[in-house]
């Protein structure tokens, strides 16, 4: 646990540098409660870029969004706008929290120029189980998921999920054995109809740099 604590406050400050050109946002949700999103966009494009959300891990706070945009620093270079919402009661995102998402993606549209199309959601660790859980609930409002790592609950009873894409990965050597419920999590997502490309990286451990090479031709089959 510390060293996965002690690589994301490392990957924290790498990403202080490119973190202020960030669009802060407030969004009013219909119980009068404000939600703040954080919103980065590719610059000099002529073309509007896709949307993905990234879900901060921990109680979804701030600074677990900051810590965590080294991710979607490189989705931004990668010609991805990025949304990373904050949760206003320090209480991590869920599938609980699921509906509050397709009011953000309705503001984020109203304001920004995106390409149309649903979003892809994007997690590490607590955030891309997350993102799993609130695509399993919501199957229809995404174009997929990418948890790198992320676990399903042992409970979870999953929608009808249409070929729901879904990118897993997670370290062979995970601080906290997620390795050893990869492939039946995977098999229960692929049974209710998800198309799960699940693997381990080879030698990591609970945080871990992605695959580009790989992610790319995954993403481009999503679109």
């Amino acid at each position: 646990m510390t060293k996965a604590l002690n690589l994301i406050q490392a990957l924290f400050l790498v990403a202080l540098a490119g973190f202020a050109a960030a669009s802060e946002e407030s969004l009013v949700l219909g119980d009068g409660v404000s939600l703040k999103v954080l919103y980065f966009a590719p610059e000099n494009t002529q073309q509007a870029p896709p949307l993905a959300m990234l879900i901060p891990g921990g109680s979804s706070n701030e600074f677990m969004a900051r810590a965590q945009f080294w991710l979607g620093k490189e989705f931004v270079e990668r010609g991805w706008a990025i949304a990373i919402p904050i949760s206003p009661d320090g209480i991590r995102f869920s599938e609980h929290s699921a509906d509050v998402f397709p009011r953000i993606i309705e503001y984020l549209h109203q304001a920004h120029r995106l390409r149309n199309g649903k979003p892809l959601l994007v997690g590490i660790s607590g955030g891309g189980s997350a993102a799993l859980e609130i695509a399993l609930n919501n199957p229809d409002e995404f174009s997929g998921v990418v948890a790198t790592p992320g676990r399903v609950k042992p409970e979870s009873t999953p929608k009808a999920l249409q070929g729901l894409p879904v990118y897993l990965r997670v370290g062979e050597k995970d601080d906290f054995l997620w390795n050893r419920t990869m492939d039946p999590q995977a098999e229960m997502m692929r049974a209710a109809g998800a198309k799960v490309d699940a693997a381990l990286v080879p030698d990591a451990r609970h945080i871990f740099r992605l695959d580009w090479e790989g992610l790319e031709v995954w993403l481009k089959q999503t679109r």
